[in-house]
């Protein structure tokens, strides 16, 4: 086990027995109920063992809603994002008086992290069996506020009355320990859909005690022995007038052998349905809830209370979301934006049938609240075939059966689903509409024969790209194009890439082939964004992100790459078109695909959406330009294979190095009398340069490519294993350069020719120095003004562009430092005349060749097939000592220095200097004659 999770359950334990330690027993309490709860239920003698674990419509777990002012003895963490509580039932047993019961549990404000919420998952239903129930953890161990309570339930009247004491913490951190009494009010053994159980929490300390908290109020709905009483006939025929004529997928369609119940538990749990307010002119006949909305909601989510595969009946809550909230996390209830129905599937009309209520009552607290004025109505449905103007998966109505002059009265809103979700939706199909009007705007283009090139087919998952989007004003945006169809087959989305693919699609022909025409559909999301400055000068009101969702149809032609479609816009309800508009189909869209292979165009998709409207109009938007990075499936393998290849190689080179620092290593203890001779200044060099990617941490090597939201670097942790092996390689190699030098330098202060060695290696430094500062002067005075494009394998920003900097420069530099590591070594040679064999000639001829290899690869990726350099782990193509050029020159390089340590070792550090600028042999026995 790790260390770190004992530590965890070892404090968890711990902190569990120490709340329970702290929480006064039951019993100490019992003596007061007859103090706080005698005119609500009389307190009877219990005269049997514990029945079962639910009572009324009470099962094991019953959750509710809870409203406060300011609650004291509550952290704010619990407060935040929810206000649900939880009853957990724990013994129910028979008194001496009829149809009381004696009852047992404990009560909880549900912490926001613990999923518990009946509003996203599927209550009991009818006739379910309970089983005993243990309180789920609460992920926040410091901020619980748990009651142990006890009390007694009538049947007859349906009060329940119960105290008992808890624990909380302060805002402060403090532990308190809190005693309450629980009234409940309306528990009866069956409930309807207005039926609603309210009640308050009070304390029982004193209002100036620290354990005081203010009265809550709360709310629940039974979720046990709860009866259906709602049927599409019972409202005659109010259903039938908004049926249309639509053609709609049955349930034996849909479900394909699930279970209702199944099905609409995770409708609740995943979808979000926008609104379309089809006439309303003022929030008074906007919408069906009671009280006042800041902003006009734009979209519902659905909550299942209660389901029923027998006649398919379900109850849900429907809940308003604003559509400025900028996350779902905040789960709090809130009855003025709530409705609570009841439903059942019509199996004639193919549509779900919704009767829903309105909450009253809950103006400043909610122990009077109750249900009632239920004529708003909800039909939902599948439509069984898609459009341009209509790819919605999910939809439907709301309305109300009152008429226009009754007050609650509202215009229809239409709602969709948000996600284009076709999984087991096995007979939807789609319909072309703008087929005709394509044929008109997108003529086809002759194919020249002379310039065949091999483009996307229309089944592959090359015909998905993001994209990025610039307007002629100067506003950029990023976006996504998605497939919807391929003539009559749905493509179905998965991650990046598209599942229906034919077989053939991986194959690779061997010569160019006619692939001719297809009909396709694109669903087209683009995202713009507005910068700081506008944001705060003209777009005050506007939300920072406006979106713009675009579906279209047309003709893609795989032999030329052309893609050419005719568009429809849809409005959001933030959009304020005029005329109360929600939708633009004169749109065209056009886009060049660029070829597997060959990359005209750059390897980029270019494209350009405008509107065919006239200038005038007030839907007319002026063009749009959009590029892409074009990316195959078969490059895409062989970035793949290259990134592999590029790790192998990282991981090879540090661990040769290794070896060749331990041969060097193994050279200083046969030979201690060379180890003055080496260079000081080589080895610093060479430490420093393996100690800095240690100090920076080498993650952020890594870091970069899996910040970029492609599956081609999810790859099962094979990364991150290969990043741990190269961090120990990289100490390894550290720790055995930074040995060398503390011997050479050891050695050299012990040496009795230290002095003139001292002076040799002062003459050393100050050349480099001098030659490396004005190698990085030179490198910092070329002209780089020129931008660089780099490009990123499938990238959410789909082209980035940057500049050089100084520190990109440098870094370039210090590589180029790196390469020439042995130019110390061959100074000091020179200066001291050496001929000692103070390196292992492994040890200078593999670490030379270990420094040759990454530009030997870079210069075979620009002689192959790599046309994409993506993953820079080992070669990053963007330094500019990375080129032919260089990658040439550097070798060379390299190869010289290492001949010449090789030629000094033989025939004396001066045997590369004419005669005429050699040291003088007197000064060679300088240092001698001074020790003597």
């Amino acid at each position: 086990m790790k260390p770190s999770i004992f530590l965890w359950l070892c404090t968890l334990k711990i902190s569990f027995l120490f709340i329970s330690l702290s929480v006064k027993p039951v019993s100490s309490v019992i003596d007061s109920y007859s103090d706080h709860c005698l005119t609500t239920v009389p307190e009877p003698v219990p005269n049997s063992e514990p029945l079962d674990y639910e009572f009324g419509p009470f099962g094991p777990s019953q959750s509710g809603f809870y409203y406060y002012g300011s609650l004291r003895v509550v952290s704010s963490n619990i407060t935040r994002y929810t206000n649900s509580f939880s009853f957990y039932t724990t013994e129910v047993s028979q008194t001496d008086k009829d149809g009381v019961f004696m009852i047992e549990g404990s009560f909880e404000l549900q912490n926001p992290f613990v999923l518990h919420s009946f509003l996203y998952g599927v209550g009991p239903s009818k006739g379910s069996v309970p089983t005993p129930h243990t309180p789920p953890v609460v992920a926040d161990f410091t901020n619980p506020f748990i009651l142990k309570l006890h009390g007694f339930w009538s049947k007859s009247s349906g009060e329940l009355c119960m105290v008992g004491t808890g624990s909380s913490y302060f805002k402060d951190g403090n532990l308190l320990t809190p005693a309450a009494v629980l009234k409940l009010h309306n528990i009866k053994n069956s409930s309807y859909i207005t039926t609603l159980i309210t009640g308050t929490l009070k304390s029982l300390s004193p209002i100036n005690d620290n354990n005081y908290f203010e009265p809550i109020s709360l709310m629940t709905v039974p979720q046990l022995n709860y009866n259906f009483t709602f049927a599409s006939g019972d409202s005659g025929d109010e259903f039938s007038s908004e049926s249309g004529l639509e053609e709609n997928l049955s349930m034996y369609k849909i479900l394909r052998g699930r279970s209702f119940c199944s099905k609409f538990s995770n409708l609740a749990i995943k979808d979000v349905f926008s609104l379309q307010y089809t006439g309303c002119k003022s929030n008074k006949k906007c919408l069906p809830v009671g009280g006042v909305v800041q902003n006009l909601p734009g979209s519902i989510t659905f909550g299942v209370i209660n389901c029923t595969d027998v006649g398919k009946r379900v109850r849900i809550f429907l809940k308003f979301d604003d559509h400025t909230k900028l996350s779902r996390l905040d789960q709090r209830f809130n009855p003025n934006t709530t409705l609570i129905g009841e439903g059942m599937w019509d199996d004639k009309k193919n549509q779900l049938h919704v009767l829903l209520c309105r909450f009253f009552g809950t103006a400043n607290s909610w122990s009077n609240a109750h249900v009632g004025d239920c004529t708003t109505r909800l039909s939902l449905r599948y439509p069984a075939i898609l459009s341009i103007k209509e790819t919605s998966t999910i939809m439907g109505q709301i309305w109300t059966n009152k008429t226009v002059h009754d007050s609650g009265y509202f215009e229809k809103i239409v709602f969709r689903s948000t996600e284009f979700h076709i999984e087991g939706l096995y007979s939807l199909k789609y319909e072309y509409t703008e087929l005709d009007r394509v044929r008109n705007e997108c003529p086809e283009r002759k194919l020249d024969r002379n310039r065949r090139q091999r483009y996307p087919r229309p089944y592959s998952s090359e015909m998905k790209f993001d994209m990025s989007v610039r307007s002629s004003e100067g506003r950029t945006a990023r976006g996504s194009a998605d497939t919807l169809t391929v003539n009559n087959q749905f493509c179905k989305q998965a991650g990046i890439a598209l599942t229906v693919v034919r077989d053939d699609d991986f194959e690779r022909p061997t010569r160019w082939e006619p692939q001719g025409r297809a009909n396709i559909s694109y669903k087209i999301d683009i995202k713009w964004h507005t910068s700081q400055k506008l944001a705060n000068k003209y777009y005050v009101s506007v939300v920072p992100d406006e979106k713009m969702e675009i579906t279209a149809e047309g003709v893609y032609d795989a032999d030329t790459g052309g893609l050419c479609m005719i568009g429809c816009r849809k409005f959001a309800l933030t959009d304020r078109a005029p005329g109360n508009t929600s939708i633009d189909c004169e749109i065209l869209l056009n886009f060049q695909l660029a070829p597997v292979k060959g990359f005209e165009n750059g390897g980029y998709i270019r494209g350009r959406i405008e509107s065919t409207r006239d200038k005038s109009d007030d839907l007319y938007f002026d063009p749009l330009d959009v590029s892409s990075v074009a990316y195959s499936r078969e490059q895409a393998w062989h970035t793949i294979w290259a990134m592999d290849l590029e790790i192998v190689m990282v991981v090879i080179s540090q661990t040769l190095l290794c070896l060749f620092l331990r041969s060097q290593v193994y050279h200083a203890k046969r030979h201690p009398k060379t180890l003055p001779f080496t260079s000081l200044v080589m080895f610093v060099i060479l430490t420093v340069g393996q100690l800095i990617p240690l100090v920076l941490n080498y993650e952020a090597l890594f870091y970069r490519k899996r910040d970029q939201d492609t599956m081609l670097f999810q790859t099962g942790g094979w990364l991150e294993v290969n990043e741990v092996i190269i961090r120990i390689t990289s100490m390894v190699a550290f720790l055995l350069q930074f040995r060398i030098l503390q011997q050479a330098f050891s050695s050299r202060s012990n040496d009795g020719n230290g002095k003139g060695l001292w002076f040799a290696e002062k003459m050393t430094l100050l050349v480099t120095l001098s030659l490396y500062v004005s190698g990085a002067l030179i490198v910092l005075l070329v002209d780089r003004g020129n931008y660089k494009r780099e490009i990123v394998l499938l990238p959410t920003r789909p082209v980035d562009y940057w500049q050089r900097s100084t520190l990109d420069d440098l870094k370039s530099y210090a590589g180029l430092i790196s390469d020439g590591f042995l130019l110390p070594q061959i100074l000091f040679n020179m200066f001291s005349n050496s001929r000692e064999y103070a390196l292992s000639p492994l040890f200078y001829i593999g670490t030379s060749l270990v420094r040759l290899l990454p530009h030997a690869y870079d210069l075979y990726c620009d002689h192959t097939y790599v046309e994409y350099k993506g993953t820079f782990i080992y070669v990053n193509p963007a330094e500019e000592f990375f080129s032919t050029a260089w990658d040439v020159i550097i070798p060379i390089g390299v190869l010289l220095f290492a001949a010449t340590i090789y030629l000094q070792q033989q025939f004396g550090g001066c045997c590369i200097v004419p005669k005429r600028f050699r040291w003088r042999e007197s000064y060679e026995k300088i240092p001698v004659v001074g020790q003597s």
